[in-house]
């Protein structure tokens, strides 16, 4: 074993003792795990919905397109068809918590102008949801309860980021 003050034979730089940093604040920690948490809850409530929808449901409204006129299709196209617009959601779900999740690696690395991205796409997220809570009085009570815990997380990940503690973090630093 080398002694920690031994020249390195690589020339490499020794490691920087530990703690010589400026530490990140667990408010920021707590509001990149909570963001990270959106998207994997999004993704739930979405699988819940899309697992809701019945034969009869696309009946009903394969019935409605024929009652305005429209062109009518059998049972298995618009169930092919949902199928694929499903498909695409679910792309574009991806690339969106992509972003997501790069943002919240910009905040929680200090960058305030993430933080600032973070706040507005997660507020209207956060009103986008809103009315998925009030569809459960609906009937369709347990999307509605993973929507409160959305709810829950997107407001946590805003929260988070600007508390006390956490404002520093997002201040200028010198380098000297």
């Amino acid at each position: 074993m080398t002694p920690p003050d031994a020249v390195d034979p690589y020339g490499a730089a020794p490691p920087p003792p530990e703690g010589s940093g400026p530490r990140r604040p667990r408010t920021v920690d707590h509001s990149f795990w909570a963001g990270v948490a959106c998207p994997i809850i999004g993704f739930v409530l979405f699988a819940l919905s899309y697992s809701m929808i019945t034969d009869a449901e696309l009946e009903a409204l394969l019935g409605e397109a024929g009652a305005t006129g429209g062109q009518t299709l059998t049972l298995d196209q618009a169930r092919a068809l949902y199928q694929v617009t499903m498909a695409i959601v679910v792309v574009f779900f991806l690339v969106l918590a992509g972003l997501w999740i790069m943002f919240l690696i910009f905040m929680r690395n200090g960058r305030n102008w993430a933080r600032v991205v973070i706040t507005v796409v997660g507020t209207l997220w956060f009103l986008l949801t809103i009315p998925t809570v009030l569809g459960a009085a609906a009937g369709a009570v347990l999307p509605g309860l993973v929507a409160v815990l959305q709810l829950a997380a997107l407001a946590a990940t805003i929260i988070y980021a600007y508390l006390t503690p956490s404002n520093p973090h997002f201040q200028p630093r010198n380098p000297t």
